[in-house]
C-alpha cells in the first residue's frame, strides 16, 4: 500500500510540475538535442517555437521545388535559407 501511495503522490507531483512550464520549455523537453545533429536557434535571440522552427525547416528543404532533390539538413545551402528565415546554425 506505501509503495502505491508513493506513486500516486509522484505522479500528482509531477503533473503539478507539467502546468509550471512554459510552452518553450515544453517543446524542448519533447525535441532534445541530439548529438551530431545540426540545430538552429532564432537569430533575433526570441524564445524558439517548434512550430516556427517547422515551418522553416519545411521551406528551406523544399527550395529547390520542380520535384528535385530536397535540400539536407546542415548544407551550406540549407543554412543559408535558414538564415533568410531568421535563423542560425548553432551547431
Amino acid at each position: 500500500m506505501r509503495i502505491r501511495l508513493r506513486w500516486i503522490a509522484l505522479g500528482t507531483a509531477a503533473l503539478a510540475l507539467t502546468g509550471c512550464l512554459s510552452q518553450t520549455d515544453k517543446e524542448a523537453i519533447g525535441f532534445p538535442a541530439m548529438p551530431g545533429q545540426a540545430r538552429y536557434l532564432r537569430a533575433d535571440g526570441q524564445p524558439l517555437t517548434v512550430d516556427a522552427l517547422t515551418t522553416a525547416e519545411a521551406t528551406c528543404r523544399n527550395q529547390n521545388g520542380n520535384g528535385a532533390a530536397p535540400s539536407i539538413i546542415g548544407t551550406p545551402a540549407f543554412d543559408a535559407c535558414m538564415q533568410g528565415q531568421g535563423y542560425r546554425r548553432v551547431q
